[in-house]
């Protein structure tokens, strides 16, 4: 049941087909299933000579590499635990979690190797091997020697740790996410019936774990020759010149690195005709990006996945499946069309309760929890590969619920189900906004902005109980789609808009918002701002909509003044 049976056929049958692809030009490197089968069992003999077993826990901190997936392969063929800490969480973070879950061994470069003179609890590691280097105290792992005999697999029950994770803490203190072998046949199974794989994909991969699934599956993998820590700050150029020179036909990524490399090749007037599939997940995707890649790779299905690190995926859709009703919908503040569940992931939306311990539950119970299409509510869902807690029992109360005996994870999100059956993403259940007009969900009004022209990101915070709309505009100057920007601030009552150089995103895909993060800045920062008070203007559109569309005016944005031409609005 050692998960690691998933990638042996592959290892073995395909020897001669290329893996994985790193570089470009002259220091670009490939290596075949067979080389790299090798590789695994020169290195799981390595581990078994110094004295680790089946069950420890060991920390990979290998940047992404040709080295990192030959060594993830070779701790899972021993039967350990790999472990890995995002490079997004914060050195406090990393500490803490070094504290709470202490690993048996290292393994790391020779750089981040001297960072435990500065890091007790990187000292406190009893075992420590290096790649592509020598460092004093370390095991070097020899990658490139003679063939070896190959190690044989440790048998692993479907109940044992394989990989041990943190969630990104995006909206608290990382949780600690394990995933057991059997687990991890599960999550495969899913993945296989929406990734729609062809043996002879060559497929570029900003999402270091999707590169086992392919790995699994005899597809040769890219990996990035760029740094992927803050995937919107990757250089579109070479990601682009990489696709190019390798012939990509698939493509995984966060929405905000494919929105950098959409904007790149339309200005520049390239293509990617080869490629058939972009796949994107992670945060939330433009409405304009679709369309913009379609333009990039003419043949290419947009395909847009739903999902959380305790349950990947929950729903999918391609963007040729997007009617031109969901798409006004959209636009009109109605959320994110995130698509069907995907077979085997049961999804309900339960009435949100934040933070509160619910059940254990009869299915009966549980029934008068959920809400009919088109009431928002918490998404939950279960399934095999839906996370059924986590390694500290502790986090469970508020984020799980049993219902006659089988497990529901709580996501967080806030959403809905359309008469159709297609689900809809309004946002986090606890960024809700409720005042005295109402309740709103940021996501609508940010994404229903997201794409307007002029502006390229947007977040709706509430300061003082008045509702402040935070843009990032495209340009040095401020610019709007009338349309779009005019029906949000009159729907959601928005109090003031303000302009920022940069709204803060999270570290780890640069797709979500970081409220947090803006609510520092704006504290330090708002009071100084000349903010543009709209106050008088929703008040006008309230009470008088059949002159919205002669309605024109002027909205102060710094030292800058911006036009704004006709808000036509939908009457009621």
């Amino acid at each position: 049941m050692n998960a690691y049976e998933l990638f042996s056929h592959s290892l073995q049958c395909a020897e001669d087909k290329v893996a994985l692809i790193s570089g470009m030009n002259k220091s670009r490197t490939e290596i075949t299933y067979g080389r790299l089968d090798s590789h695994v069992n020169r290195i799981a003999k390595q581990f078994l000579k110094n004295g680790l077993k089946a069950g420890d826990r060991v920390l990979l901190a290998v940047p992404v590499s040709v080295e990192t997936y030959a060594a993830m392969l070779a701790l899972l063929k021993c039967g350990m635990v790999i472990m890995f800490i995002e490079p997004a969480h914060s050195a406090s973070q990393v500490a803490r979690i070094l504290k709470s879950w202490p690993p048996v061994a290292i393994v790391a470069t020779r750089s981040i190797l001297l960072l435990r003179f500065l890091a007790p609890e990187l000292r406190r590691i009893p075992r420590r091997f290096v790649v592509n280097g020598r460092s004093t105290g370390a095991v070097e792992l020899d990658m490139h020697g003679e063939d070896c005999q190959r190690v044989a697999t440790q048998p692993r029950s479907a109940a044992d740790s394989a990989l041990l994770s943190f969630t990104s803490g995006s909206t608290g203190e990382p949780k600690p996410v394990v995933r057991t072998h059997g687990f991890l046949r599960q999550q495969m199974r899913v993945l296989n019936q929406i990734a729609n794989t062809d043996p002879a994909d060559i497929d570029f991969v900003a999402m270091p774990m999707f590169v086992l699934f392919n790995l699994a599956n005899s597809v040769s993998s890219i990996i990035p020759a760029c740094d992927m820590k803050n995937p919107g700050r990757a250089s579109p150029r070479v990601v682009f010149e990489q696709l190019r020179s390798e012939s990509a036909s698939r493509m995984v990524a966060s929405p905000a690195l494919l929105e950098n490399l959409g904007r790149y090749c339309l200005k520049n007037a390239l293509k990617l005709p080869e490629m058939r599939c972009v796949s994107t997940g992670g945060g939330p995707v433009s409405p304009d990006l679709p369309g913009m890649l379609r333009q990039v790779a003419p043949q290419a299905t947009v395909r847009m996945v739903y999902g959380s690190t305790e349950a990947e995926p929950i729903a999918c859709i391609d963007d040729r499946d997007i009617s031109v009703t969901a798409a006004k919908k959209m636009r009109a503040g109605g959320g994110l069309l995130v698509g069907n569940p995907v077979t085997g992931c049961a999804v309900s939306v339960i009435r949100s309760q934040p933070g509160a311990s619910l059940g254990p539950f009869d299915k009966d119970s549980f029934s008068s929890l959920v809400l009919p299409a088109g009431e928002i509510g918490e998404i939950a869902v279960a399934g095999n590969h839906v996370l059924a807690g986590y390694a500290d029992a502790s986090r469970n109360a508020a984020t799980k619920i049993e219902v006659d005996g089988r497990i529901w994870h709580r996501t967080g999100d806030a959403g809905y189900f359309d008469s159709a059956g297609s689900l809809w993403l309004v946002g986090r259940c606890t960024a809700a906004i409720s005042d005295i007009r109402g309740v709103v969900y940021p996501f609508q009004v940010e994404y229903a902005l997201a794409g307007v022209a002029g502006v390229r990101r947007a977040a709706l915070v509430s300061r003082g109980g008045k509702r402040v709309l935070v843009l990032e505009p495209e340009g040095r100057e401020f610019r709007s789609d009338c349309v779009h920007a005019a029906t949000c601030i009159a729907e959601h009552d928005i109090d003031r808009i303000v302009t920022l150089r940069r709204i803060p995103m999270d570290k780890r895909h640069s797709a979500k918002i970081d409220y947090p993060s803006l609510e520092t800045l704006l504290e330090g920062r708002l009071p100084r701002i000349r903010l543009a008070l709209l106050e008088v203007v929703s008040s006008a559109f309230r009470r008088c909509r059949g002159l919205y569309r002669s309605l024109r005016c002027y909205c102060k944005f710094g030292n800058s003044r911006s036009k704004v031409d006709e808000w036509p609005l939908k009457t009621r």
